[in-house]
């Protein structure tokens, strides 16, 4: 018979925000990135992470982030034709489960470094 998780055993403890009252955010502000170990195949397709001290196993086919390349911004200041704009690799979207069945989808972002990336969402 499995026990009860509790429900914030869902996502990985660097990732979830941090308690409203012990740390007030200003409105709609998101929890500051949180550095994580990436490892990925020859084709450099994600295939296992370590965040906060958990390890997660990608479980789902990933996805890139793509986001429009910096310069174009100045030649389209009003950005009037962003969706036209040349996009860049920035990061991955996948699914990952931790060793005790957990799942979760992480959105992460390159943080400068092969090793070296920084997880900027996680939904549950």
């Amino acid at each position: 018979m499995f026990a009860a998780r509790p429900a914030t055993a869902a996502c990985p403890a660097a990732a979830r925000p941090a308690d409203p009252a012990a740390h007030p955010r200003p409105s709609g502000a998101r929890p500051a990135p949180q550095p994580a170990v990436l490892w990925a195949d020859a084709e450099g397709l994600p295939l296992r992470l370590v965040v906060g001290g958990e390890r997660w196993r990608v479980s789902d086919r990933p996805t890139v982030i793509t986001e429009p390349i910096s310069w174009w911004s100045r030649l389209d200041p009003d950005g009037a034709a962003l969706a036209a704009a040349p996009r860049t690799a920035c990061g991955w979207r996948f699914q990952a489960t931790a060793e005790d069945g957990r799942s979760c989808v992480f959105d992460v972002r390159d943080g400068g470094d092969a090793a070296r990336w920084l997880v900027v969402k996680v939904y549950e």
